[in-house]
């Protein structure tokens, strides 16, 4: 159990120094996947060609278009985003038998757009911190200004996280993982050992372990 733990620690630890997760908005919180007209706005809020972004995304919340977000907008967001997400887990539930448990679940725990831990921000819980100069509005700039503070977060997290683990993998302090460290610490990780040990010399350095993050 202690080997599977620290291998699975291991690969979120280098999830995370890779700065992969984005930050996430009531409107495109975790597991909320748009349908419809959302879909196509998430794509680039239906202009073809515009890439994903997860700031710009947030341009759905501007009910007034007036190009701000207000807190009274962020809130009907996030209520929205709220009612969509307990209506699919209700519709899974109903398919599954189990009309209660999921609802229950999603009131229980933070998801998506409450997610602490680098996974994301809470547009009414953080307002006023994204709120730079104090208006009552989140402009776009803000908006990047925060979500790039938190990504640098997420990285520097991801790093300590990836260096404590490293450390405790590496048995003999030498800097490197061998084969049977690798065993030892990560068995997930074992049957591709030749795989990221790209120099061939028996053993694996920061960079190559790095290599074997999830790539998105």
């Amino acid at each position: 159990m202690h080997k599977t733990l620290l291998s699975a620690a291991l690969l979120a630890a280098l999830t995370l120094a890779a700065g992969t997760a984005s930050a996430r908005s009531p409107a495109v919180a975790e597991g909320a996947a748009p349908t419809g007209a959302e879909a196509q706005a998430h794509r680039g809020h239906g202009r073809p060609g515009l890439p994903r972004d997860p700031v710009d995304a947030l341009a759905r919340l501007d009910t007034d278009g007036d190009g701000r977000i207000s807190r009274a907008e962020a809130e009907a967001g996030q209520q929205a985003w709220q009612a969509r997400r307990e209506a699919r887990l209700a519709a899974h539930a109903a398919r599954e038998g189990d009309a209660a448990r999921p609802v229950e679940r999603a009131a229980r725990k933070p998801h998506g757009a409450h997610a602490r831990g680098g996974r994301g921000f809470d547009l009414v819980a953080d307002f006023a911190s994204i709120d730079r100069d104090g208006d009552g509005y989140l402009t776009r700039s803000e908006l990047r200004r925060w979500h790039d503070a938190k990504r640098a977060e997420r990285r520097t997290e991801g790093e300590r996280r990836f260096d404590a683990m490293f450390r405790a993998a590496d048995l003999n302090g030498d800097g490197r993982l061998s084969r049977v460290e690798v065993d030892e610490a990560m068995p997930r990780l074992a049957e591709r050992f030749a795989w990221f040990d790209e120099n061939r010399d028996g053993t694996l350095s920061r960079d190559e372990l790095r290599a074997a993050r999830p790539q998105r």
